[in-house]
């Protein structure tokens, strides 16, 4: 099974990864004001996040904090934990589910989150190259996986941004629903195929080389793309995407190669 970008490597990355809000120096966007909120239910960041004025800050608080150690070991449970809620108030209003879902689980069983973190923090520092996905990326995302109300979508998350502010980790991407939605979108011909975090990030390096550009950058991209163009409680077009860019026709391209195509008869008696 041979996963690519499919059409989506015609988008105009550049374009995109500068319209990526989540990255933007200039705004703080309503769903990280709102993952803001729900972290701070667990009551470790509160004054960190209280001077935030953007998303950018956010993400410069969070290398901080990871790079204020030089080893796995040399983090308490504190620090950890504060890492883990900054992570999942930048991923927004979507990452509240350890802080209200089943008893809240971050805020009673801290204990169990920071053993849980720091086992897959130790991995990510043992991470130098990755020359088998079950081996080496696998084990570390079951084990994030673990950690109550955390799935792949934020999961994911985690690994990216380690992998970005350790030095010799190789770097790791965020997959969530939207990535989902529009990689299954691209490679129509696996209809029905389970496309996982490995074919993802595959398809990514694939296209790095040709694009200059760095994994975490196109998948920057292709999510502030499908921001624009597509729904994220289902994979349906926008009526009135905020930015009107030529890209629209590979949005439209998507979604038009999802829908079965009528047989001759069926059209014959359609017309």
């Amino acid at each position: 099974m041979n996963i690519t970008l499919g059409i989506v490597k015609n988008i105009d990355f550049q374009f995109w990864l500068n319209s990526n809000d989540f990255y933007s120096p200039d705004v703080l966007s309503t769903t990280v004001k709102t993952g803001i909120t729900h972290v701070k239910r667990a009551g470790l960041v509160n004054s960190l996040v209280n001077e935030i004025n953007s998303n950018a800050e956010l993400i410069n608080l969070i290398q901080y904090r990871i790079n204020l150690q030089k080893s796995a070991s040399a983090y308490s449970d504190e620090d950890l934990l504060i890492i883990f809620d900054l992570i999942q108030a930048w991923g927004g209003k979507m990452g509240k589910n350890p802080y209200v879902l089943g008893g809240k689980p971050r805020i009673t069983k801290s204990k169990l989150f920071a053993s849980l973190y720091r086992a897959s923090v130790e991995m990510l520092y043992q991470l130098t190259e990755i020359e088998d996905y079950e081996n080496d990326i696998g084990p570390i995302k079951e084990k994030l996986e673990a950690i109550p109300q955390l799935g792949e979508s934020f999961s994911t998350k985690h690994l990216s941004f380690w992998s970005r502010f350790l030095k010799n980790c190789p770097e790791l991407v965020i997959y969530d629903t939207r990535m989902r939605d529009i990689i299954r979108a691209a490679n129509k011909h696996v209809e029905g195929a389970n496309i996982t975090y490995k074919d993802f990030r595959l398809a990514l390096l694939q296209e790095a080389q040709a694009l200059g550009l760095e994994i975490n950058d196109i998948e920057r991209a292709i999510f502030a793309f499908s921001s624009n163009y597509f729904k994220n409680d289902n994979f349906a077009l926008k009526t009135d995407p905020k930015i009107n860019h030529p890209d629209k026709a590979i949005a439209h391209q998507l979604i038009n190669d999802l829908k079965p195509k009528k047989c001759l008869l069926q059209k014959l008696f359609l017309n």
